[in-house]
């Protein structure tokens, strides 16, 4: 049974301004409006020149943005205030239709709202004034007065009393986050974008490298949804011109021309065990730029656009690709790794390969470059330079597994990686010594003896002397790293040691270890 037992209020509140705006940070805020004024251009053909004009007054902490994309006519001001209302029709090819972007975003950065706008010339100019003492009531209802006029097809937004923090480090990282955001738009001479009296230069990301083998490559295909509705996706993978190690590197996802996630290395796009590996500079040359053009309503991104839905249909539908494109490509990067400038860098130009997708998701074969074979890892070959040698005096496993030891350590990102491996390297060359005192100079050592040599670092060159020979210099240096590692281990001194440094010892180590037993490889 079901009877109706009364009706229930759902009118939103105005704390739904400022539940919504807790993410929304200076970059986000201000985007929200240029977007804005990129869609009101967009839909009306982007005809006439466009130009978004931002002032941040860091001593007075003000913000204006002002736009001559075409202004709102009286009839429509409400769409400025009114939650879910907007003017923007979700078919478009545009980057707004929520209908709280704007909103949310002066409320998010000002305590202090002054919007002025203007249709056309036969139109007047009115003004929309919101401030916390309207967020507080219970009344939405907002008066807007008429003003004196300002440029037709103009809004003019002025924010006072900012929630935030106007710092030059702050408008440093607006100018950054424009300039990769509206990149695309910003090729278009008849658009323009100026912070604080500077034009802003679009960035984009494609700095491919072009190696004869292993060209970037290129899938156009259709998506189409549940309501017959296409999608335009454009895929480009291959590998970047410079490597990346501190993080401009994975996936770029554009939505209808506007950049919403930047170099994307998560478990969604593959950078996990099993796929492509987790993020690590030996893949940091991996790029796969993403651009959807389309209905917005079918755009996968959040509702601040400052990033992508997992969840989304349309990223489910594209995610098995992308996996396999990023897979690949993070094994191409690590494969030519050591080889970098020869191999990948030193190509600059060349043509990106287009690949047919016919019965797209179920592409078939992808047309993907071969991957050259994997190369051998140093340890590996250490090991099996000294496989037999091993067996024969397994005394010397112990001195060439340290080496490779030393080799791990000195590649990773530790802060004490060199401390540690000049600590090791000279702990090899003491216990080369006494295996090969034991082992191999013909000599018999009682415990005794040994520990007496042993107790004093000079006695024990003294002693390696009647057998074998180095020159002057090589002592020197193992003289030099000795009194280094005494310091580090015995005084807990704070010696500076270099890369280049470990680098020296290590090949003082392999040269005397290789002299001492003379079967050893390096």
């Amino acid at each position: 049974m079901k009877r109706e037992a009364g009706i229930l209020d759902a009118s939103p509140s105005k704390r739904l301004f400022l539940s919504i705006i807790a993410d929304y940070d200076l970059n986000r805020s201000l985007c929200e409006l240029v977007d804005n004024a990129f869609d009101i251009w967009t839909s009306n053909g982007k005809v006439r020149p466009l130009t978004i004009v931002i002032n941040l007054n860091k001593d007075q902490q003000t913000i204006s943005v002002s736009d001559n994309a075409g202004g709102v006519r009286e009839s429509e001001l409400d769409s400025l205030v009114a939650p879910g209302q907007t003017l923007k029709r979700p078919e478009e090819e545009i980057i707004g239709i929520f209908g709280v972007g704007t909103k949310r975003a002066v409320v998010a950065l000002a305590q202090d709202i002054c919007i002025i706008t203007r249709h056309n010339k036969d139109e007047k100019t009115f003004r929309v004034d919101l401030d916390d003492t309207w967020l507080e009531s219970d009344s939405w209802g907002v008066p807007y007065y008429e003003v004196d006029n300002i440029e037709e097809a103009s809004t003019i937004i002025n924010l006072q009393r900012l929630r935030i923090m106007l710092t030059d480090e702050a408008i440093n990282e607006l100018q950054k986050h424009l300039e990769v955001t509206y990149a695309r738009f910003l090729k278009n001479k008849n658009a323009k974008i100026t912070l604080n009296g500077s034009e802003i230069e679009g960035l984009e990301f494609d700095n491919w490298a072009y190696p004869p083998d292993y060209c970037p490559r290129k899938y156009d295909v259709s998506l189409t949804t549940g309501k017959d509705e296409k999608m335009k996706v454009e895929i480009i993978a291959g590998l970047g011109r410079e490597s990346s190690p501190t993080g401009e590197y994975g996936v770029y996802i554009y939505c209808n021309d506007r950049l919403v996630a930047r170099g994307l290395k998560s478990y969604d796009v593959g950078f996990a065990k099993g796929l492509a590996g987790l993020p690590h500079p030996s893949v940091s040359l991996v790029k796969v730029i993403i651009s959807l053009n389309g209905s917005a309503r079918l755009m996968p991104w959040n509702s601040s656009k400052s990033g992508i839905s997992s969840n989304h249909k349309v990223f489910i539908a594209l995610r098995g690709l992308l996996i396999q494109l990023v897979k690949h490509f993070a094994s191409l990067s690590r494969r030519l790794e050591g080889q970098w400038l020869e191999q990948v860098f030193n190509y600059t130009s060349g043509d990106i390969v287009e690949v047919p997708t016919h019965g797209f998701p179920n592409l078939g074969d992808l047309y993907l470059p071969p991957l050259p074979k994997s190369k051998p890892r140093y340890g590996d070959l250490i090991k099996q330079a000294n496989a037999q040698t091993g067996k024969k005096k397994p005394w010397t496993i112990g001195l060439y597994e340290s080496i490779i030891a030393v080799d791990l350590i000195f590649r990773q990102r530790l802060e004490q990686k060199n401390r540690i491996c000049l600590i090791l390297l000279d702990s090899v060359l003491e216990i080369g010594f006494k295996e090969f005192l034991v082992n191999e100079s013909g000599e018999k050592y009682s415990d005794g003896r040994l520990v007496q040599l042993f107790s004093n670092r000079e006695t024990v060159h003294v002693e390696i002397r009647k057998f074998r020979t180095f020159d002057d210099e090589t002592w020197k240096k193992i003289n030099h790293y000795y009194w280094c590692r005494s310091k580090l281990v015995h005084e807990r001194a704070n010696v500076l040691i270099t890369d280049k440094e470990v680098e020296d010892y290590r090949e003082i180590v392999e040269s005397v270890l290789n002299e001492l037993f003379r079967d050893l490889v390096f």
